[in-house]
C-alpha cells in the first residue's frame, strides 16, 4: 500500500513538473512583441513599450538618465534603417522630434513636455520617416511605467553650480530656530512632536548674506517631500548697525538646492532647484528686488551655450 502511494505521488508530482515545464516553455516562446502594457524595469530608469501595430517597428523603450529622457524604437532586420524628422502625437497633440540611427534602433531625445500626455493618454502614434511608416502604440500602463522610470532616473550634473549642504551642527542654528518660531511651533501643534530643523549659510559678498533653513517631519504636514525650505536675506546695514534685519526670500517643499554665481540679479545669484523624489526639470528662482521668484525650466547645456550671450552679467 504504502509503495503505490509512493507510485502515485511521483506520478502527479511529475504531471505537475511536465505542465510547469511545458507554461515555462510556452512563455519563453512568447517574443516580446506579444507584450501589451507599458513596463518599468526594476533596476533601469527604463519602461519598455508594448507592441507596435503597423509600420516596421518590432519594440521600443522609454529611457531616463541624469533628468534627459531618450525614445528608442528597434526595427525589423529588414527595415530600412532612415533617420530624419518625425512627428509623434499622443491623443491627437503632436510632438516634433528628429530620430537618428543606431544600428538598428531609431533614437531620439523626447522632450519632457511629452511625459504628462503620454501617462494619461490613451495612444500614440508615431509618423517615421522613410519606410518604417506609421505605427500606433497603446498607452495601458504607461503612467506607472513612466512614473518608475522616473523614480530611478539619475539626477542632472549639477557641477557647474554651488550645491548648498544643510546641517543640524551650524552656528546659525538657533538663529534658524528664531526665524522660524512660529512655524515649529505649528508644526509641534498639529502633530505633537519637533520637526528636525538644519540649516545653511551663504555669504554673498558686500554685506549681502543668504540663510536657508529647512524643517523636515511628517509628510502629512509638508507634503511627499516631507520638508520644507525658507529662506531669508540680508542686506548691508547702516553704518553701526550691527543687527541684521532677515526677510524671508525664498520657500518651497523639499529640493536640492544649489546656487548659480555667474547669474547675479541686483548682485543676488540665481538659486536652481532639483527634485529629491521622482523625475521633474530644474527650475530656476530668480531675484526680483524683493524676494525669489520662480522664473522657469533651467534649459538642457546646449540651449544654455546658446543663451550665455543673453545672461546678464553682474548688474
Amino acid at each position: 500500500m504504502l509503495d503505490r502511494s509512493r507510485r502515485e505521488g511521483w506520478q502527479r508530482a511529475g504531471h505537475v513538473a511536465r505542465m510547469c515545464l511545458a507554461t515555462a516553455i510556452g512563455f519563453a516562446a512568447t517574443p516580446a512583441a506579444a507584450q501589451e502594457n507599458w513596463v518599468a524595469l526594476e533596476s533601469e530608469a527604463r519602461a519598455m513599450l508594448p507592441a507596435a501595430s503597423g509600420g516596421a517597428v518590432t519594440g521600443g523603450s522609454l529611457s531616463c538618465e541624469a533628468q534627459r529622457w531618450t525614445l528608442r524604437l528597434d526595427l525589423g532586420d529588414a527595415a530600412e534603417r532612415a533617420g530624419g524628422a518625425a512627428v509623434i502625437a499622443v491623443d491627437g497633440r503632436a510632438f516634433d522630434l528628429v530620430l537618428s540611427v543606431e544600428g538598428r534602433t531609431l533614437v531620439s531625445p523626447l522632450p519632457r513636455e511629452m511625459l504628462e500626455p503620454l501617462k494619461k493618454g490613451i495612444r500614440m502614434v508615431a509618423t517615421l520617416p522613410g519606410e518604417a511608416g506609421e505605427i500606433t502604440f497603446p498607452l495601458r500602463g504607461s503612467n506607472a511605467a513612466i512614473s518608475g522610470a522616473e523614480n530611478r532616473c539619475t539626477l542632472r550634473d549639477m557641477s557647474a553650480y554651488t550645491a548648498i549642504t544643510f546641517t543640524p551642527y551650524s552656528s546659525h542654528a538657533n538663529l534658524a530656530r528664531e526665524l522660524r518660531a512660529k512655524d515649529i511651533e505649528a508644526f509641534a501643534a498639529s502633530t505633537a512632536s519637533q520637526p528636525e530643523v538644519t540649516v545653511a549659510m551663504t555669504e554673498l559678498g558686500a554685506g549681502r548674506r543668504l540663510l536657508f533653513t529647512r524643517l523636515c517631519g511628517s509628510s502629512w504636514y509638508y507634503g511627499l517631500s516631507g520638508c520644507n525650505i525658507t529662506g531669508f536675506a540680508t542686506e548691508p546695514r547702516p553704518e553701526g548697525d550691527a543687527s541684521p534685519d532677515w526677510t524671508a526670500v525664498y520657500d518651497t517643499e523639499n529640493v536640492h538646492l544649489h546656487l548659480d554665481p555667474k547669474s547675479l540679479h541686483d548682485g543676488w545669484p540665481d538659486v536652481v532647484t532639483l527634485p529629491v523624489r521622482g523625475g521633474g526639470a530644474a527650475l530656476v528662482w530668480r531675484w526680483d528686488g524683493e524676494g525669489y521668484a520662480l522664473e522657469g525650466e533651467l534649459p538642457e547645456e546646449s540651449e544654455q551655450d546658446d543663451m550665455l550671450s543673453l545672461r546678464p552679467s553682474q548688474d
